[in-house]
């Protein structure tokens, strides 16, 4: 038995402009992915914010897409956002190991959000950097 796919009923993700920078939105729910400027011209940063499961982690898939350029070192993952996330989120999160850039998550990380790595065994398996700072 298969799990359950999205439909393929167009487009899964609207590009938006938040700020004068490029946002990714699910078609559906609320999850929402933003490109925010960062200091260093190596670095890209991805807020994410609402939440994420497999109807909505394509926005997130897309704009790691974007970023990904041959200039960019390493990808910062700001989670502090992010108010449920499922297995579609850890797989996502997790293939970010196979790809050359560093990436980084960064927080604070919500509860459900730090359980869910916990108990996939995620957060060992990934860079975490988080800012307890509330």
């Amino acid at each position: 038995m298969t799990p359950d796919r999205p439909r393929d009923d167009g487009p899964r993700t609207r590009l938006h402009l938040v700020d004068g920078a490029p946002a990714w939105r699910a078609r559906h729910g609320d999850a929402l992915v933003r490109s925010v400027p960062a200091a260093c011209p190596a670095t890209a940063t991805l807020l994410l914010s609402g939440e994420f499961d497999a109807e909505t982690v394509f926005c997130l898939r897309e704009a790691l897409d974007v970023v990904r350029t041959p200039r960019i070192e390493r990808v910062l993952l700001d989670l502090a956002g992010v108010g449920f996330g499922d297995s579609a989120l850890v797989h996502e999160l997790a293939d970010t190991r196979s790809r050359p850039e560093r990436h980084i998550l960064i927080g604070p990380l919500t509860g459900q959000v730090a359980r869910l790595l916990d108990l996939t065994g995620t957060r060992r398996a990934l860079d975490i950097a988080l800012d307890d700072a509330a």
